[in-house]
């Protein structure tokens, strides 16, 4: 994501003079991000169609980490839900039982 937003398309050939100033090479090619470029520190290159590339994939892998923990933690719910209803279940079960046996003994 650096490469895209940060500085300049490695495809453009600007030359490096500092981390946020690049030198603008003398034929500019036909791709549209070496133009966006610019060196000033609010802008750099973040309309840059690579540098949105990058914001995606990175965004991609994060939520997918994000989906595997939700889906634990839905799991884990679930399963003390159950745990939680069975033992609700039992506890009037016996309830019903104890009254049953109190007039038999």
């Amino acid at each position: 994501m650096q490469s895209g937003c940060c500085k300049p398309p490695t495809k453009c050939g600007y030359t490096f003079v500092n981390p946020t100033y690049w030198i603008s090479p003398i034929n500019n090619s036909e791709d549209m991000d070496c133009m966006k470029w610019s060196n000033e520190q609010t802008q750099l290159c973040y309309n840059c169609d690579s540098c949105k590339a990058g914001l995606l994939a990175t965004l991609r892998i994060e939520w997918r980490k994000a989906n595997v923990i939700l889906i634990v933690t839905l799991v884990a719910l679930i399963v003390v839900y159950l745990f939680g209803c069975f033992a609700f279940r039992n506890a009037k079960t016996e309830e019903l039982f104890r009254k049953y046996k109190q007039g038999y003994t």
